[in-house]
């Protein structure tokens, strides 16, 4: 009996001490496990981040693009609508300089139609009037000049003027041509106005920088350039030409 009791001692001494070894064993192995579940989950989120800041550069690539393409696009519609623009300026100077040759063109047209018996007149008068730089007002030194010319042509009654407005050439030749007369009208203005020329005595044309009376290379030319040419023409024969024409 007594026996069997240290048995009993023994064997239960043994599983207590067989379950300390087994709980020991059993925390060493959850621990184990759960460090190595902890360091993948640290590495998962390593490799998560890494992935998202990947993804974040790239929608940063994609946005420098779409912005460099949006910037592009606008460029490029500037330049269309830049050319379409200067396609309109150059259509508009072109059918400007049609106008303008259109005129000259009638005007010599007339002016040949009112002198096709210009060969029955003698010039008796030339005289020139010049201007300053991009300017039609008359100067006061010219005005002995456009006296001398209203004293001809009220001595002679049958006498008439020609007018041929000039420039230089700088500026486009529309510009060129109206300037030319303005100029016109400067002079036509003081000898009707102030010394009471009948203006149907008065013929005019302008050329604006076409038939220079100098080279326009040099500055003496361009300034001989900026003028008005007047030329007093009187009949061969008797009668009252000017007043026909």
């Amino acid at each position: 009996m007594r026996k069997f009791s240290v048995v009993l001692l023994v064997s239960a001494a043994i599983l207590i001490m067989s379950g300390c070894a087994t709980k020991k064993y059993v925390r060493n192995q959850v621990k184990t496990s759960s460090d190595a579940l902890t360091v993948q989950i640290e590495n998962t989120q390593g490799e998560v981040k890494e992935v998202r800041d990947n993804v974040d550069n790239v929608d940063k690539r994609v946005s420098g693009v779409d912005a460099e393409v949006s910037e592009l696009d606008t460029k490029t519609t500037g330049q269309i609508n830049s050319v379409k623009t200067d396609i309109q300026n150059t259509d508009q100077k072109a059918s400007q300089a049609k106008g303008t040759a259109e005129r000259a063109a009638n005007d010599v047209t007339t002016l040949d139609q009112k002198f096709r018996n210009r060969n029955q007149y003698n010039t008796t008068d030339e005289k020139v009037v010049q201007f300053k730089f991009n300017s039609a007002t008359l100067d006061p030194k010219y005005m002995d000049v456009l006296d001398e010319i209203a004293n001809t042509l009220m001595q002679n009654p049958d006498a008439i003027l020609v007018m041929e407005g000039r420039t230089d050439s700088k500026g486009p030749k529309d510009y060129n041509f109206k300037l030319g007369e303005r100029r016109i009208d400067a002079v036509r203005r003081y000898l009707a106005v102030e010394k009471g020329i009948p203006v149907y005595r008065i013929h005019e044309i302008s050329f604006g920088a076409e038939k220079p009376l100098a080279e326009n290379n040099t500055r003496e030319g361009r300034e001989k350039n900026r003028a008005v040419t007047m030329t007093v023409l009187m009949p061969k024969t008797e009668g009252t030409v000017a007043s026909r024409n």
